[in-house]
């Protein structure tokens, strides 16, 4: 399938189900993605630190992003992650998802340079497909706060700029991406990355989304942003109150907190990749409780 034309665009980073192994668990993927399918997510996030990308190899995540596509039977899009200060091990990466299915790539911000514009016009017209930058200095840091920057407002908007780049997917630093939005042109998404700040990113511009909130909420994900769009605050309000503890609680556990709602709601999450652990029954209690009251479960 393309990319959507039509905002907003609500994708999510797919969790990785193990088997009671600790190996990938290939057809609980499968039978995750066929229920993802009939829901209003765009499309899949491989590659990512919500799925684990740290614990596994390069060639399982491969392997998961051919799965994916090959189960997804040509319906929503597969979008393979890239995190390297590297350019050359970057661009063999992007070829590397390309050919598994990826129709888009989502680069991090190069933490390990300062030279990020280098990087991105280096990387950018090399990739075979179109570019995300992602802002997120801090992977697994899910609690938002004053993330830290990866580079001035101005430098950024000149990235998003650069011929094959598709969007940007913003940080939770809300003061930092307010300013970041008057220097990304608007004929390219901008896409918030918290659920919690569904609201306040769509308030200053944000017309799509690439959040872990996403897995189990797309519907009210997208019905937050899109009623921004049309100028419907009150109901944009409405949603984004009634689901904003399951997005807290869920994300305070970071991976094992979207398996334990997962979990929840039928599919296979699982624990997380050893030595981390499942969240805890306690927790699971909770999490289950604000689902129920954000009208999930």
């Amino acid at each position: 399938m393309s990319i959507p034309t039509t905002n907003p665009i609500v994708v999510a980073p797919s969790p990785t189900p193990f088997r009671p192994d600790d190996s990938v668990d290939h057809a609980a993927i499968e039978r995750n993605v066929e229920r993802w399918l009939k829901t209003p997510l765009s499309g899949f996030v491989l590659n990512s630190e919500n799925g684990e990308e740290q614990f596994l190899s390069e060639s399982e995540r491969m392997e998961i992003v051919r799965t994916v596509n090959a189960a997804r039977g040509g319906e929503k899009f597969i979008v393979g992650g890239v995190d390297s200060s590297s350019i050359t091990d970057s661009i063999r990466t992007a070829e590397a998802l390309v050919a598994g299915g990826a129709e888009m790539i989502r680069i991090r911000i190069p933490r390990l340079t300062s030279n990020v514009s280098e990087y991105f016009e280096e990387v950018v017209p090399r990739v075979p497909a179109p570019v995300v930058i992602i802002h997120q200095m801090a992977p697994g840091a899910f609690h938002g706060g004053e993330a830290p920057v990866g580079a001035p407002a101005e430098v950024i908007g000149d990235l998003v700029d650069i011929d094959n780049v598709f969007g940007y997917i913003a940080s939770g630093n809300v003061r930092f991406e307010a300013r970041v939005r008057n220097f990304v042109t608007t004929d390219k998404p901008f896409w918030l990355g918290n659920g919690v700040l569904l609201l306040a990113m769509s308030a200053i511009g944000a017309n799509g989304a690439c959040l872990m909130f996403g897995n189990v909420a797309p519907t009210e994900c997208h019905e937050i942003i899109s009623s921004v769009m049309k100028g419907d605050l009150a109901t944009a309000q409405k949603v984004q109150t009634r689901i904003m503890e399951a997005d807290h609680q869920i994300l305070d556990r970071g991976a094992a907190g979207i398996k334990a709602a997962l979990d929840i709601l039928g599919y296979d999450g699982g624990s997380p990749r050893s030595p981390n652990p499942p969240v805890t029954d306690t927790g699971r209690k909770v999490i289950q409780s604000a689902m129920q009251v954000a009208g999930l479960v």
